[in-house]
């Protein structure tokens, strides 16, 4: 049988996860799908073997550039997947975090004038395209830097048609000139604008009658989400929001329970959303909701450790309700300036009472559900995006345990090599 030349193998891997448990593993003793001295073969930015690094390499042939990593005593493990961000923006909120530090409540900061959300959409709306593209690449290095190779970016810092368009010009951009894998998300319905103050209404319907249709017409959203909450948008407005996505094509996402039960679970079933994200008082039964609905629960720690909240997410009750569940970063400038996916693991495992097998789940391919890319990325199998980390560490049990360290070695994303490589 001819063997086949690729362009990439990564080598002797004590420990390859593939996230695809084995169908002899009856008894459930490696979720993880681990292949010991494991290799992938990575062709035309797919993955074109994987298994023992003898069995691979006996399907395989190089040709003179063909790049060799030698993974010998490291974690090999799928591209993390981020499917919470809100990276296009300018400016830092810093005065912001000591207020919230000093005893100030988060929703006042928020009506502010020089602080909270509303000072990113005055800065967000002043930058040029150009300026706005070039501070976003280097957020998207930074979360490149630790191991993401997917992610999800939302609008929600310009709240006009045409700030709202031009954010997600960029996401778009980003999509197609880098071998990153992004999906976007229109956050209209993010907070409402100061020039609407007292006018609630109107800005939902501008929402509904303008920027919806607009930016779906012209494909530059996958998903449509509003932030459901008091001091937002009501359930009924964000009900009114959401339907009308669905009727132009938008998938629904939902800003879900954050800092109160507003219903946002119960409203992210209703309209069978594909995640509903935070969910830190989320009720009972809005979860139970969201698991017969088959939503994905999108957790995000960090988020809540910047906030200084006591209460976290339950990950570990979700988990055993059934939901499917999935970890983000929230990335953005208020509450989470973090780019770091292994740090979210590790507060997963601390925080949110989540074992290392569901925490790693979150972060790969129930990530990928949460976005609808389950098929092409989130797990190490034939035929999917090579997307793929080398982590200098013995094993994935490590990986939450080495808290703020960065030992994501290599990251390779679509076949491309974005860090490190034989030679790391």
């Amino acid at each position: 049988m001819p063997k086949t030349i690729v362009d990439l193998v990564i080598l002797n891997a004590k420990q390859l996860l593939t996230m695809v448990p084995s169908e002899s593993d009856e008894e459930g003793e490696n979720p993880l799908g681990i292949i010991e001295d494991g290799a992938v073969a990575v062709k035309d930015g797919k993955i074109f073997a994987v298994g023992k690094t003898n069995d691979v390499l006996a399907q395989i042939d190089f040709k003179k550039d063909t790049v060799q990593i030698d993974a010998d005593g490291k974690v090999v493990m799928p591209g993390f997947v981020d499917p919470h961000t809100h990276v296009v923006f300018k400016g830092t909120r810093e005065r912001e975090f000591i207020l919230r530090h000093q005893g100030v409540p988060y929703m006042k900061i928020l009506k502010e004038e020089n602080t909270g959300i509303i000072s990113t959409v005055r800065w967000t709306r002043k930058a040029k395209f150009e300026e706005l593209l070039e501070i976003t690449k280097k957020h998207i290095s930074e979360m490149i830097d630790w191991g993401t190779t997917t992610l999800e970016i939302k609008s929600g810092y310009g709240l006009n048609l045409e700030e709202e368009i031009k954010i997600l010009r960029i996401a778009r951009y980003l999509g197609e000139h880098s071998p990153l894998n992004i999906k976007t998300t229109l956050l209209a319905a993010h907070i409402i604008p100061p020039e609407y103050h007292m006018r609630d209404e109107k800005y939902v319907d501008l929402v509904i009658s303008d920027i919806i249709p607009i930016i779906a017409k012209n494909g530059l959203a996958d998903f449509n989400d509003v932030w459901c909450e008091k001091g937002a948008f009501t359930r009924e407005q964000a009900k009114k929001i959401l339907r009308v996505g669905i009727k132009n094509g938008l998938i629904p996402k939902v800003h879900a329970d954050e800092m109160s039960d507003a219903g946002g679970a119960k409203l992210a079933a209703e309209v069978k959303a594909i995640s509903a994200d935070h969910l830190t008082y989320a009720s009972e039964e809005g979860l139970e909701k969201m698991k017969e609905a088959g939503v994905v629960a999108v957790l995000l720690p960090v988020t809540t450790f910047s906030l200084g909240k006591d209460k976290f997410a339950d990950g570990g009750k979700m988990v055993e309700m059934g939901l499917t569940v999935a970890l983000g970063t929230d990335y953005n400038p208020g509450t989470s300036m973090c780019p770091s996916m292994p740090l979210v693991i590790s507060f997963a495992v601390v925080r949110l009472k989540m074992d290392i097998v569901s925490a790693l789940y979150g972060a790969t391919l129930n990530a990928a559900k949460a976005i609808g890319l389950e098929n092409e990325v989130g797990s190490l199998e034939v035929g999917k995006r090579a997307n793929v980390n080398v982590l200098n560490i013995k094993n994935y049990e490590e990986i939450p345990y080495r808290i703020g360290e960065n030992y994501v070695e290599t990251v390779i994303s679509n076949g491309e090599i974005l860090k490190g490589g034989p030679n790391a």
